[in-house]
């Protein structure tokens, strides 16, 4: 059997302990060895009339169990008269149990000024005026163990009990505070909010008679024993008890969301709501005030901060997807054809992308590494499922507003995938938003093979909330002749072509679903037109070796129609760098702009 928990040698002050919950602990602190000074003033429920009899019937029950104990009749609001008795009595004081309380129920709207100031009085002035009587002793002494007797009431509130919800919560911040102050005196203080079917109870008729047997106050006095004893080193808590029940209440903050500063407005609070108000799994714990504001302020200082109803920044920014794809020279031969290639099946200059049987001399076209990407974002679309945790952008809005491709080396014949997408921003475009994902994929073995960053933009989709990025034109085209000038016919089939690759968006075979999102007809996929973008590039400067190809960035400017004449135009700017621009010829539109291709200088082992 465990040790018995004892208070040999103890001063404890036990207030309102004439009856109920106090009347319980002082006899409990008294059977197990302490000297209680039992201090009750005799009055009523509403703080009426005073009596001796109750405090002294109690000192006379200690007194009978071979315990010490005596009497103290003032009234909490002349705290220090309470402790001068325990030191005349006893000398010091090791333990306060500030525990007596009045009630003066009345809907607020009837209250009065009276009734407010007395209970704050009895409750949270006295409970003051004893613990500041207290406190230098315990600091001395390098000891003491404090409790305050809250309240459901103070902690959720109560109708007709704004006056004492009031001075029950005031007890609990008064402990807290009290407990970082004594820390390091070895004064321990903690907070309980009783269920019990105390005097005060009972006359408020807040439990029904037949639950007045279940919750007796003698159960109540263990939990505060334990608070009192020198065993305990918890401060700082808040505890409920009562029925044999025990349990430790705590502050939790929700997730939240920052908003960011140079958006805000009630609207945008409005829009957010739900998610600020939100607790689940990433709701947050702090056991101080200390780590309340240092994780407060590492999330303001934190780049992934901001959110609005479609993203959720802070938890998108550490979000992550992975896929797992694989594809073959049949896979490799049915892009290459998609985006263009050997139109002239006697041209042997494209054969090497769609000949099987060239062996070794078998080319994958670099720009198939946006094959992979297309298909992390569309598996998402199909399931329902956000791309991302945290990312919940509407598909059936979004266009495809940039694209950024890396090679790190030539792609094989054939490969198995692994994928890692992650959200490198999301942006606030005013009324539209922009999304950037980026995609690192790798062979199966875990060699980095490519890397992809996929730019959306949501016309119509709000931004606010996010950060704010100002636009930038980038590789902008000179102010001069091309250095090279290729062009290829699109067929009018060609959109229905490339959609065997993977990229099914029905925007570009469906003429409803086209109609729908305010197009006359379907287009042509972005990344067909980026396809045949590489595909130029490497006739024009790479001798047809698509090896040699590093990475390509385009912006989509406008639509394609199938049947449309593509034109790319090349600036060389050095040895390994073009600007490239593309335009559909016969409607004079530019479709791809801000382009730009790096080349190796040479093949990548």
């Amino acid at each position: 059997m465990s040790e018995e928990i004892r208070f040999d040698g103890k001063v404890a002050i036990v207030t309102g302990a004439g009856n109920g919950l106090g009347r319980a602990h002082a006899l409990l602190l008294g059977s197990r060895g302490a000297k209680v000074v039992v201090n009750d003033l005799g009055v009523s429920t509403d703080g009426r009339g005073s009596s001796s009899a109750a405090a002294d019937a109690v000192v006379a029950e200690i007194r009978a169990m071979g315990g010490e104990a005596v009497a103290d009749h003032h009234s909490v609001t002349e705290g220090e008269k309470i402790v001068a008795t325990a030191l005349e009595a006893f000398g010091t004081v090791d333990i306060l149990i500030n525990n007596a309380g009045i009630l003066r129920d009345t809907s607020f709207h009837k209250m009065t000024e009276e009734q407010w100031d007395l209970i704050q009085d009895v409750h949270v002035k006295g409970a003051f005026r004893l613990t500041h009587a207290v406190w230098p002793i315990m600091r001395d002494k390098g000891y003491g163990r404090i409790v305050m007797t809250a309240s459901g009431a103070g902690i959720f509130g109560n109708f007709g009990q704004c006056n004492y919800s009031t001075a029950k919560s005031g007890l609990i911040g008064f402990a807290n505070s009290l407990a970082i102050e004594g820390a390091s005196k070895n004064i321990r203080v903690n907070t309980i909010a009783p269920i019990a079917a105390s005097r005060m109870v009972i006359a408020s008729g807040l439990f029904p008679e037949e639950l007045h047997d279940k919750l007796k106050v003698e159960d109540v006095a263990p939990l505060v024993g334990w608070l009192c004893s020198e065993q305990c080193q918890d401060s700082g808590g808040l505890f409920e008890v009562g029925g044999g029940f025990h349990a430790k209440y705590r502050w939790e903050r929700s997730q939240g969301r920052f908003l960011h500063s140079n958006t805000l407005s009630p609207e945008l609070v409005r829009d957010n709501w739900e998610r600020i108000t939100r607790f689940d799994e990433h709701s947050v714990y702090h056991a101080n005030g200390g780590e309340s504001f240092k994780e407060f302020f590492a999330r303001m200082e934190s780049p992934a901060k901001g959110g609005n109803a479609f993203v959720d920044m802070e938890v998108a920014a550490n979000a992550v997807s992975y896929l797992e794809t694989e594809y073959d020279q049949n896979d490799a031969a049915l892009y290459a054809l998609a985006v263009g290639a050997a139109k002239d099946p006697l041209d042997r200059t494209e054969l090497l992308y769609v000949n099987e049987f060239a062996g070794d001399d078998f080319r994958v076209l670099p720009t198939m590494a946006v094959l992979p990407a297309t298909e992390v974002f569309l598996r998402a679309a199909k399931s329902g499922e956000p791309q991302l945790e945290g990312l919940n952008l509407p598909f059936a809005k979004g266009l495809h507003g940039e694209q950024y491709t890396v090679m790190y080396r030539p792609l094989p014949p054939k490969a198995k995938l692994k994928h890692t997408m992650r959200l490198k921003a999301a942006i606030d475009k005013g009324k539209s938003s922009v999304s950037i994902l980026a995609i690192e994929t790798t062979d199966e073995h875990g060699t980095p093979l490519f890397y992809n960053e996929v730019t959306g933009f949501y016309p119509g989709v709000p931004g606010a909330g996010l950060e704010r990025v100002a636009s930038e034109e980038i590789n902008v085209a000179p102010d001069r002749a091309p250095d090279a000038v290729l062009a290829d016919a699109t067929e009018v089939n060609q959109a229905l072509l490339y959609r065997l690759c993977g990229d099914w968006n029905p925007m570009h075979v469906d003429p409803d679903y086209a109609a729908k999102a305010g197009y006359e007809k379907p287009f042509l996929h972005g990344l067909c037109t980026f396809g045949y973008l590489g595909r130029h590039v490497i006739k024009a400067f790479c001798d047809n070796d698509s090896r040699l190809f590093k990475s390509v960035r385009a912006r989509f400017a406008s639509i394609v129609m199938p049947g449309d004449t593509l034109e790319t135009r090349m600036w060389r700017e050095s040895a390994t760098r073009i600007i490239v621009e593309m335009r559909a010829v016969e409607r004079d539109v530019l479709v791809l702009k801000n382009g730009a291709v790096e080349l190796f200088e040479s093949v990548p082992a």
